[in-house]
């Protein structure tokens, strides 16, 4: 698969329903763990740690589609892009 049909698989994943369902989920799950850590009177550092990271997980998660897509993207910039060595031996 060439990097501009992953952009494409990508972009279409994107604005398809089934991400948008994903989405919608993974935020109110952790909307709802950040609650849940916000009401817990006491909770001991392992467990603050774990739902940290799990919240930050879900958001990485989250957030891989469009940061592939810019990396897909640099991609082609950088081979598209003449060469920054300076001058070839025919200038």
């Amino acid at each position: 698969m060439t990097v501009k049909n992953q952009i494409k698989s990508l972009t279409a994943m994107c604005e398809s329903p089934g991400w948008d369902t994903v989405n919608k989920v993974m935020k109110e799950e952790i909307v709802d763990l950040a609650l849940m850590m916000a009401r817990t009177k006491e909770m001991s550092a392992q467990e603050v740690d774990f739902n940290r990271g799990a919240i930050f997980a879900a958001e990485q998660m989250l957030n891989l589609p469009s940061r592939l897509i810019l990396k897909l993207e640099g991609e082609i910039a950088f081979v598209a892009a003449p060469s920054r060595q300076g001058r070839t031996e025919g200038e």
